[in-house]
């Protein structure tokens, strides 16, 4: 993971854990960051793994306060990809194989 967006992902983590408690398992980096071929404006692509069953638009509407708070603090774009923890070890679509093949725990 490169230096300059371990502390943004650090933060984020953290804020997660306050929300979410243990229902968030992991959090992980994937996208140019993961692969080593980002820009310095790329976004910071985040899969947020989940206990159970996920409304994406749901836990996105939970997370806009902190994804956007720290997008401001830190001038960065964020996209987040909230999957349970079923669906990640389970569904084999072309961005959850990509992710398993390039994603980084972060």
């Amino acid at each position: 993971m490169h230096k300059n967006i371990k502390p943004i992902i650090e933060e984020f983590k953290i804020a997660l854990q306050k929300l979410y408690g243990k229902k968030l398992k992991k959090i992980i980096l994937y996208g140019s960051w993961a692969r080593g071929d980002a820009k310095e404006q790329s976004d910071i692509d985040l899969v947020v793994l989940l206990e159970s069953e996920v409304n994406p638009g749901r836990e996105i509407d939970r997370m806009i306060d902190i994804i956007t708070d720290i997008q401001l603090k830190h001038n960065v774009l964020i996209s987040v990809y909230p999957v349970s923890e079923n669906k990640y070890t389970t569904v084999r679509s072309p961005l959850l194989i990509n992710i398993h093949r390039e994603g980084i725990p972060a």
